[in-house]
């Protein structure tokens, strides 16, 4: 801590941030010659990661910590929980933006500055001052990336993600070609029940065959459809014969010799 005003002449230290930062390193290199303990950036006096929020001002504090409570509404709170949604889907600066319009927040994203600045655009249109934020003051209350890199990196990831998914569904798409103008009466085959059956069955049927086991249970299998089937053709002539013999019994009791 710098006390940056003279107690006896009340003069004001004048220091760049450059300097501050220089005196920083300074001090923690002191201290860890000493084996005194060194802060770190988003973490605890005792080195775990920092899950709390935090603010320089008490009254910031307070409200953030009723926001999160439920107790009260708080703008800050709402467009942190939106970036966090809409990083998560978007898979680009302009999707991200687009996203967080719909539900109500703007985005300032240039190239030409640091930050970005978001904005409830209905607290702006009410006239309320107090309607934006910065993404360093994000960071700074809830110790969470969202400066550009970090939300250019996820962009990438779930664009990436999107093409795996994409590629997957393409290879599991059923091998059938659209319908062309001149065959749009034709109904493929594939379409009905029965073809999806007898796919279900050739892949069972080809992880089976990869294992001596799969293999036992498919000669078994066919075995009992064989026998099946032969009952079946059996029981099917026998109610043939018996159809053809109850109609010559009926013709010849209706027949009479021609007088």
């Amino acid at each position: 801590m710098v006390n940056s005003v003279n107690f006896e002449d009340g003069h004001k230290l004048q220091w760049s941030s450059a300097d501050l930062q220089e005196l920083k390193e300074r001090c923690n290199a002191q201290s860890r010659e000493q084996g005194l303990h060194v802060s770190e950036k988003g973490k605890t006096f005792e080195g775990a990661e920092r899950e709390e929020t935090v603010a320089w001002k008490k009254e910031t504090y307070q409200l953030l910590k009723q926001a999160e409570q439920g107790k009260v509404k708080s703008y800050v709170q709402d467009i942190a929980l939106a970036v966090l949604d809409c990083k998560e889907t978007a898979t680009s600066r302009e999707s991200f933006i687009r996203l967080m319009n719909e539900r109500g927040y703007g985005v300032d994203w240039q190239d030409s500055h640091k930050y970005i600045t978001y904005t409830d655009l209905a607290r702006k249109q009410a006239g309320e001052k107090a309607c934006k934020i910065r993404n360093n003051k994000l960071e700074k209350y809830y110790n969470m990336g969202f400066g550009k890199e970090e939300l250019e990196h996820e962009f990438e990831r779930n664009a990436r993600t999107a093409e795996v998914r994409a590629g997957k569904s393409e290879r599991t798409d059923p091998r059938t070609e659209p319908s062309e103008p001149d065959r749009a009466g034709e109904q493929p085959a594939e379409g009905s029940l029965s073809f999806v059956e007898r796919e279900l069955r050739g892949i069972d049927e080809a992880v089976k065959s990869r294992t001596s086991k799969g293999r036992a249970e498919q000669a078994e299998r066919r075995r009992a459809e064989q026998a099946a089937h032969q009952r079946a053709e059996e029981a099917s002539r026998a109610v043939r014969e018996q159809q053809r013999t109850t109609s010559e019994r009926h013709i010849s009791r209706n027949w009479e010799p021609e007088r």
